[in-house]
């Protein structure tokens, strides 16, 4: 989209108790409109079908109550049936994109379809209440990437929607200039913490390959978590934060002093 805009707009919207509101009888009406065997929606059908709850405290039984939605949490179905129910969502207007990911939708409007935002924001209100799905408003956020600021002709005035100058996505910060600076910057605090407990752990004498382990499994994983998404947007001066945590990490006692992934390594 940025290579024929200036600049895009991206909302990034939250429902409330995704997998526990989505309803039964509406997840099986989309399962009909697939190409899967007779026997594999039956056998869905079977798994959700006369569920039932009831509260027992202090020696006595409540009513039992039918559970008619719900994909179950934990259950190895449980996300690909989300995933049938979201898959109706589409854009309304050519040009305009989804990325959705559970219980985050991102909706990505290029700045020449700027005067659809809202019709958008309207059709993804509409297609939630119609799936029993609560939008969670206080998560609810508007950014913009690109190398200008949108003119008055593209602004977008959207009721309720605070506008941020970053988002997190699965966990990784993206601003919005698309640099990795606010991820570094991030990563640096929480490694910093990391480092004081790893202190803390050795003087309490854990075993030095123990105390490697968790190094590993603490700041490296943190560091690497998504590092093909988002380690292309670093700039030199990125690179040179993320080598400097890593070298102070080398000049700690023990473990790791082999311990360190250096950038210009990975």
């Amino acid at each position: 989209m940025l290579s024929e805009n200036d600049h895009v707009h991206v909302f990034s919207f939250n429902y409330s108790k995704t997998f526990d509101t989505v309803r039964h009888a509406t997840l099986m009406s989309k399962l009909k409109q697939l190409a899967i065997p007779g026997n594999i929606y039956n056998w869905i059908r079977n798994f959700y079908q006369d569920r039932s709850h009831s509260t027992k405290y202090d020696g006595l039984i409540f009513t039992v109550a039918g559970i008619l939605a719900s994909v179950i949490q934990g259950s190895a179905i449980g996300p690909a049936s989300y995933i049938v129910t979201a898959a109706d969502l589409h854009p309304v207007h050519e040009g305009n994109g989804f990325f959705k990911f559970a219980d985050d939708t991102y909706l990505v409007v290029p700045a020449i379809n700027s005067c659809t935002c809202n019709a958008e924001i309207e059709h993804i209100q509409t297609w939630a209440a119609g799936n029993n799905l609560k939008m969670n408003h206080t998560k609810t956020r508007r950014s913009f990437s690109g190398l200008a600021e949108p003119s008055a002709a593209t602004t977008v005035h959207c009721k309720d929607i605070e506008r941020v100058s970053y988002l997190r996505v699965l966990g990784v910060i993206i601003n919005d200039k698309l640099t990795a600076a606010d991820h570094v910057t991030t990563l640096m605090t929480s490694c910093s913490s990391l480092f004081y407990a790893l202190r803390i752990l050795r003087t309490h004498g854990i075993p030095a390959q123990s105390l490697h382990d968790v190094y590993h499994t603490t700041v490296v994983a943190k560091i690497l978590y998504c590092a093909p998404a988002w380690s292309g947007m670093c700039s030199a001066a990125d690179r040179v934060r993320l080598n400097s945590l890593l070298r102070r990490a080398k000049r700690l006692n023990g473990p790791f002093r082999h311990g360190g992934l250096l950038c210009s390594h990975s």
